[in-house]
């Protein structure tokens, strides 16, 4: 029976698209939850609106919410779980025998007691693997939504180059064509030219030009 209780327990903080122990939960307007960031990415290439990746129901990306509730209750089962992990022979120090519980920063292995207080680690950095296991975390989360944040904002420039490109084909293609004209368009006229057109000549080759009276 306990076993059955813990087995549902495990199933319903188990990721539907990732199927492993839910990261940073968050709930969608029809209920159910998913990691954020696989939410994420299964809409990434989606067009709106998306949908829930369990039961297909449409819903809205600015829905989703963190599950606090949720979030808790897979911190009390990532702590169980490595508490389990601990116990086992392989954690256990091969000088010491006892159970490696504490981590070196600067070493960046795990210790027990009596290790982390010799002279080799004395003056080093150490916090509980269970503080080590969470400040990881949160580091990748931090990295997880901050690439996000920069899809996001490539892909709105994309969309916003797509579009601009788009009004400019629509612009050419409904623009109606310059007119041009079947003449050909003559140079002005300047100087013995000009005086011609103004006084009707030039004279006839047949005509010699009238002498002035002395």
């Amino acid at each position: 029976m306990e076993s059955d209780i813990s087995q549902a327990f495990q199933e319903e903080l188990t990721c539907f698209i990732c199927l492993s122990c839910l990261t940073e939960p968050v709930t969608i307007s029809c209920g159910h939850s998913f990691c954020r960031a696989c939410l994420q990415l299964s809409w990434e290439d989606t067009q709106l609106p998306v949908h829930c990746p369990m039961c297909r129901e449409p819903c809205q990306q600015q829905e989703m919410r963190t599950n606090i509730v949720l979030k808790k209750l897979v911190s009390i089962a990532r702590q169980a779980s490595l508490m389990k992990d601990l116990s086992s022979e392989e954690h256990k120090c091969v000088s010491h025998k006892e159970t490696k519980r504490i981590f070196c920063v600067e070493s960046r292995i795990f210790l027990c007691q009596l290790c982390s207080n010799s002279h080799e680690h004395r003056g080093h950095r150490h916090c509980p693997i269970e503080a080590a296991a969470q400040e990881q975390m949160e580091r990748l989360l931090k990295q997880m939504a901050s690439l996000w944040e920069k899809i996001q904002e490539n892909q709105e420039d994309i969309e916003t180059e797509n579009r601009t490109t788009t009004l400019w084909m629509d612009y050419m293609t409904l623009s109606p064509p310059i007119p041009t004209s079947s003449r050909s368009r003559s140079p002005p006229r300047t100087g013995i030219g000009l005086l011609d057109s103004v006084q009707g000549g030039p004279f006839p080759p047949s005509q010699t030009e009238p002498s002035v009276p002395a």
